[in-house]
């Protein structure tokens, strides 16, 4: 016999070590032949059909049925073995009867008239919350202990809606099912949001460690999350859902493998970022990196858990230049890692995550106390020598900090600190503690949302235009948000793009004057920079790959790159700095003086480009 402890001096409950959960209730979803939604790809992490509150849906849902002449196939979805097929010819009355058990996910059956309808059950779920687990895991259950989801239910108890049927699901363990939560008297081990809401009921576990099959869920599937994060008080889930951020991986991007998903997986999967940043937390080099499944690369994108970390809350803050806490408008200090975040929310060290097939790069490079956009939001190695694409389209932190690549081109900084935008160490409007997050996260809360009108969570991480009325002091003025986007339009973006085009000007006119013989026949140049390209629709300075400022032209061969790596190694330097503010694609916003000074700089460069001899 085994002895699991439990909270509050209570009994303990004693289960034998090969106890199975035999009972099985009416667990499963029916489904009309015809009628099922397609089914979900599959991986080796679950990914739930669907998001629903409390957490993992212990259910076994039909997911798809397709019939053949003499079967009908179904698929379906859960975690709680094994799973037991039933059909009934109609529901008036039921006459469900058994027609196939099995650990599969799938099932083929014969083809019987018209089939009726079916219905997929799984054993019932067995919760026992989360002191038990933290028998076991210990470290973990003591981190959550300091979280707000250990907490959940003492939210609702403040607002007396602690016996409120539809907010329980979302701040207890299992409410409405047979052994979840029922009320604080009879459950109060399964009040708060545990455990078991993110990796399934844990009673078989606990009763069988060596049983695998009965070993908790663990996947970074944002639909645990989102059954509950979701609905118009906080449609964190439906923003997410609508963000770039949930689908960052293209179609079939990681089919090549591991070497794919290591120089591209740590910011476009959310499956192989887990991967490399938990064997960095563990110690690791990176020679031990466990990768993901082809599948699992694929399917995730930046998930909540790219960002959040479920298991535990941080207490350090921002702090000033001279090493203060920095302190908000209320005069309290400033979270560095709100919300679980992963990483702050706010710095100034230099990053340029250098991308690489090997695994070790990543434990190599990565710094933890880089904010959390500027994690993948980087230059990604980018030098202006590079002659074969532009930069990656991501340098949004570099700029922001004033720190590109050449260390001459650091200009934003004052007494060694960046400024305005970029600046974490003073408070607003001089500085901007929040960076990436006080614009593109900034949350709107109505006075009575709706489905209609839902509250912002600031998770579809868009500009939030209000949010420069309300660090630039006119927040309460009549049309502020439009005065913003007047502001920014006039005053930063159109000037960056004139500026943009006086430095294309430059290097088209350079092209032009100084690549001697470019357009004769046969000359040097001509073979090196046209080739048998059409010579009006050629681009002279661009990159091999050629760059979206001039999308359906034609770049130089790779010869013409190596003359102006010889002879006008200015012009690629011009080329990067232009190309690091466009890619920036905010035109100026997010470092109005540092985007000025670079391509000013990059304008002076083309401008002053040496001639490319005949030879």
């Amino acid at each position: 016999m085994q002895r699991v402890k439990t909270p509050g001096g209570a009994p303990p409950a004693i289960l034998p070590p090969s106890a199975k959960i035999a009972w099985r209730g009416v667990f499963g979803v029916l489904a009309a032949l015809g009628l099922a939604s397609a089914a979900d790809d599959t991986s080796s992490m679950f990914k739930p059909a669907r998001a629903v509150p409390g957490g993992l849906d212990p259910h076994a849902t039909i997911t798809s049925i397709a019939k053949t002449q003499d079967t009908a196939a179904i698929t379906w979805s859960g975690f709680l073995k094994p799973f037991t097929v039933e059909r009934t010819p109609s529901l008036t009355p039921p006459l469900w009867e058994t027609i196939l058990s099995t650990t599969d996910t799938q099932g083929t059956v014969p083809a019987q008239g018209d089939m009726g309808l079916f219905r997929v059950q799984s054993p019932a779920p067995l919760y026992v919350g989360a002191y038990i687990c933290g028998g076991c895991h210990d470290g973990t259950h003591d981190q959550w202990a300091n979280t707000i989801h250990a907490r959940a239910f003492e939210t609702l108890k403040a607002i007396r809606q602690d016996k409120n049927a539809s907010c329980l699901p979302c701040h207890t363990v299992g409410y409405g099912l047979p052994t979840g939560f029922k009320d604080e008297v009879a459950d109060p081990m399964l009040a708060g949001v545990q455990c078991e809401n993110c990796h399934g009921p844990g009673g078989r576990h606990v009763a069988d460690p060596d049983d695998l099959s009965a070993r908790p869920i663990v996947t970074i599937a944002a639909e645990t999350c989102g059954g509950c994060h979701t609905d118009f008080h906080h449609p964190t889930f439906d923003e997410w859902l609508d963000a770039g951020h949930s689908h960052v991986s293209e179609e079939g991007m990681f089919n090549s493998g591991v070497g794919r998903m290591y120089q591209c997986g740590v910011c476009h999967s959310g499956a192989v970022r887990r991967g490399v940043v938990r064997d960095y937390d563990e110690g690791g080099d990176g020679s031990s990196v466990a990768p993901p499944t082809i599948t699992d690369a694929n399917t995730y994108g930046q998930v909540c858990t790219t960002c959040h970390d479920p298991h535990q809350s941080f207490t350090n803050v921002l702090l000033t230049a001279s090493g203060e806490p920095l302190l908000d408008e209320l005069g309290k200090p400033i979270e560095a890692k709100p919300h679980q975040l992963r990483n702050p929310i706010g710095s100034v060290k230099f990053m340029s995550f250098l991308t690489s097939t090997n695994p070790m790069n990543f434990a190599a490079q990565y710094d933890p106390d880089i904010q959390m956009c500027g994690q993948c939001h980087n230059e990604r190695g980018a030098a202006w020598n590079g002659t074969g694409r532009p930069p990656h389209h991501s340098p949004q932190y570099n700029i922001l900090i004033g720190q590109v690549v050449d260390p001459s081109l650091d200009t934003n900084h004052w007494n060694g600190l960046p400024a305005g935008h970029g600046d974490p160490t003073a408070a607003r409007p001089d500085g901007n503690p929040y960076q990436c997050t006080a614009c593109h996260n900034r949350a709107e809360e109505e006075e009575s949302p709706t489905p209609a009108n839902p509250n912002y969570t600031g998770h579809r991480f868009e500009v939030q235009l209000l949010a420069c009325a309300e660090c630039h002091g006119f927040l309460d003025e009549p049309n502020a948000e439009e005065f913003a986007e007047e502001v920014k339009r006039l005053f930063i973006q159109e000037p960056t793009v004139e500026r943009m085009e006086a430095v294309i000007a430059a290097l088209n006119n350079w092209a032009t004057n100084k690549i001697t013989d470019l357009y004769v026949p046969g000359s040097t140049n001509y073979v090196t920079f046209i080739g048998t390209n059409n010579p009006a629709l050629v681009v002279p300075w661009e990159f091999s790959t050629i760059g979206q400022l001039n999308a359906g032209k034609k770049s130089p061969p790779t010869a013409g790159q190596n003359r102006m790596l010889k002879f006008a190694p200015e012009i690629l330097q011009a080329r990067f700095l232009l190309y690091m503010v466009e890619h920036d694609a905010s035109y100026g916003v997010h470092n109005p003086s540092y985007v000025r000074s670079i391509l000013d700089k990059a304008q002076g460069l083309a401008e002053n480009a040496p001639v490319i001899p005949a030879e």
